[in-house]
């Protein structure tokens, strides 16, 4: 086997191995021309149009929606916060760990 030349596995070059270990090497395909991509993306972003027509409301329940004033942010900051217990009950484990031993005789 030269330098120059590989045997090829299946279609590439066969496994690294350092001390009777493989080591896979993990390397994407690349492409060898970058320009035909840029043309086909620059395509495809000039046929994007931006609507210009008004913004539709969403209705739930016959309602429509306002966002955020639905809810004002000091409703919801009251209604998370929670009371801290001033006197936390212990917390006794229901199943105690018993091993039967029994007694020499």
């Amino acid at each position: 086997m030269s330098g120059t030349e590989q045997e090829l596995k299946a279609g590439h070059p066969p496994a690294v191995k350092a001390g009777g270990m493989r080591i896979t090497q993990h390397k994407n395909p690349k492409s060898s021309s970058n320009e035909p991509k840029l043309s086909e993306d620059s395509e495809l972003n000039s046929a994007l149009k931006v609507s210009t027509s008004p913004d539709k409301t969403m209705t739930i329940s016959g309602a429509p929606v306002r966002g955020n004033q639905d809810f004002p942010t000091e409703a919801v900051q009251s209604f998370h916060c929670k009371p801290v217990p001033s006197h936390e009950a212990p917390h006794h484990n229901p199943r105690q760990n018993l091993i039967h031993q029994p007694r020499k005789q």
